[in-house]
């Protein structure tokens, strides 16, 4: 498994022609190993589809996983069976897995409606996973927020990014969902993008 870093705060944007990073995670998903502190690795997930083609990608949508590992996460997103994915999920350690082209649309939102009346925002958001159990008690760690901030102001640079919003704000019905809880929303204030939660 070869990963690529996550330098200075800007993706290492060493991609290939179909979007996908060079950092591949090659054989098993059961075989994973978390790569480390801002290295990016790619782990792909079959749970995805194209984006529409007038998508304008503008905002970050952010969850918790409600599991403990980042290989857990890696292993389910790689099952048909799980119907489910994101772009990327960010281990405690601050380790980061890619699932999804950005291009592409991931399976991370369900139904959902944000406060503008914008309906299935699949279609026009990243999805970024955070491991956490979601229970409210469990800590969020400073690597695992430090590299959540810095994923989000690598992908100003490659989208116009608007907005950072939460699973919980957008879920249909309300109360569907309640992700990410007790997210320190203070350390992502210096993104320049507005926080909707």
């Amino acid at each position: 498994m070869a990963a690529v870093p996550l330098l200075f705060g800007l993706l290492a944007l060493f991609v290939q022609s179909d979007g996908r990073p060079y950092g591949l995670l090659e054989g098993n998903p059961q075989d994973w190993k978390d790569p480390g502190y801002l290295q990016i690795v790619w782990a792909e997930s079959p749970n995805f589809g194209p984006r529409p083609a007038d998508a304008v990608i503008d905002t970050i949508v952010l969850h918790h996983t409600a599991n403990t590992t980042l290989g857990g996460v890696v292993r389910w997103f790689a099952t048909t069976e799980s119907q489910v994915s994101s772009h990327y999920t960010i281990g405690k350690d601050g380790s980061i897995a890619q699932h999804v082209s950005t291009f592409d649309r991931a399976w991370h939102a369900g139904k959902s409606v944000d406060k503008f009346g914008r309906e299935n925002l699949n279609n026009f958001t990243v999805g970024i996973e955070m491991v956490n159990k979601g229970d409210g008690e469990d800590k969020w760690t400073d690597e695992q927020v430090e590299a959540v901030r810095l994923l989000i102001l690598s992908l100003k640079r490659r989208f116009p990014l608007k907005y950072i919003t939460t699973h919980e704000y957008i879920a249909v019905p309300k109360g569907r969902k309640n992700d990410p809880k007790n997210f320190p929303w203070e350390k992502l204030y210096g993104t320049g993008l507005e926080i909707i939660r």
